[in-house]
């Protein structure tokens, strides 16, 4: 379950930081300062032609709220240690912001949502469910190519486990309801390299002005996740197990580069596409650990879980429609990938500017 927990706060954070992210519409840097475009003005005495004079104006994108929203579906697996049993997991959530551009290259904004995780072993010996509301803030600051996004999410998890105890003249099938919290702020930092742009016509007599349309952008980042499970006891026969209160503090490095580029099939609307590939670096309760007794008077024991890969690589490849000067809709699948277990998971977006 806390393995489980773990994937699912990774996919929560990267709604958020997609919006971060991936949040302009194709082509243009949402809220951006276009620079400098060519105008020119004319003043006289009534009756006399006087020649233009050039000036230079700043453009800027007038849309500066946004709302927003992801769903997503997942499924993963992770396999056996020798110790814990292979695990398979299903995950689907949403997850619904607002944000607003205030001036100085800030965007502020609140998120929340839902999301449902169930999860068994071979043979469904062992299976469960966990879910999770969720809410947060996030930020992102940009500065010419630098951009830095930070977030922190608090989410309520409700877990229902069972398990069955099967051996010569016993049979059982413990269960258990069970609370807990997951608590995570995350953060990263990026530097874009522009490769291409196109023209931004301006006016009838001036010049188009290039605008970029096509960067690459390293960046590295970081997660703190911090997993508190409540105390249960379980229902059932002389198997049933009591669980006591128990934290997981556990983090997770990432670098890489992600890349954008926009380009129009004909369809009268540009398309966005964009990729990430990235190394991730888990660190602290990476193997999970519970504190258990049989029945309310037993002697306490340790046990241990499905361990999470310390190591695993991240992608995430996706496609974004403007179909209004306001609205986008996208795709995307992203995923990771570790010696011991993988997950992979279909994305569908939108957003609208105001």
């Amino acid at each position: 379950a806390i393995s489980a927990e773990f994937e699912t706060a990774f996919f929560v954070r990267e709604a958020i930081l997609d919006r971060m992210r991936w949040g302009a519409p194709p082509g243009f840097a949402e809220g951006a300062d276009y620079g400098r475009l060519p105008a020119a003005y004319a003043a006289d005495l009534p009756g006399r032609r006087a020649a233009p004079v050039p000036v230079a104006v700043r453009t800027l994108d007038p849309r500066v709220f946004g709302l927003w929203g992801q769903g997503f579906g997942s499924f993963g697996q992770a396999r056996s240690d020798g110790n814990a049993a292979s695990l398979s997991r299903q995950t689907s959530g949403f997850v619904l912001g607002a944000d607003v551009r205030v001036e100085g290259g800030f965007r502020l904004g609140v998120a929340g949502g839902y999301t449902a995780t169930s999860l068994d072993t071979a043979g469904r010996l062992q299976s469960g469910s966990i879910e999770s509301g969720f809410g947060g803030l996030y930020g992102s600051y940009e500065r010419g190519p630098v951009s830095l996004r930070l977030g922190a999410v608090y989410a309520d998890n409700a877990a229902r486990l069972t398990r069955t105890v099967a051996f010569a003249g016993f049979a059982d099938t413990p269960s258990a309801r069970t609370g807990g919290s997951t608590i995570q702020g995350f953060g990263e930092i990026g530097y874009k390299l522009f490769l291409g742009g196109a023209a931004l016509p301006v006016g009838e007599d001036a010049a188009p002005v290039p605008v970029a349309l096509s960067y690459i952008e390293p960046f590295v980042g970081g997660a703190v996740v911090a997993i508190g499970r409540d105390r249960f006891t379980e229902t059932g026969g002389i198997a049933a197990l009591t669980g006591f209160a128990r934290d997981y503090d556990l983090g997770a490095a990432t670098a890489g580069v992600r890349a954008q580029t926009s380009f129009d099939l004909g369809l009268g609307a540009p398309v966005s596409a964009h990729g990430l590939l990235g190394y991730r670096r888990a660190f602290g309760d990476v193997v999970p650990t519970a504190l258990l007794a049989f029945g309310a008077t037993g002697p306490a024991f340790l046990t241990a879980g499905i361990p999470i890969d310390r190591d695993a690589l991240v992608a995430e490849a996706g496609l974004d429609l403007r179909v209004s000067a306001a609205a986008t809709l996208g795709i995307a699948y992203t995923g990771q990938v570790g010696s011991r277990a993988e997950d992979h998971a279909v994305k569908g977006n939108f957003t609208y500017r105001f």
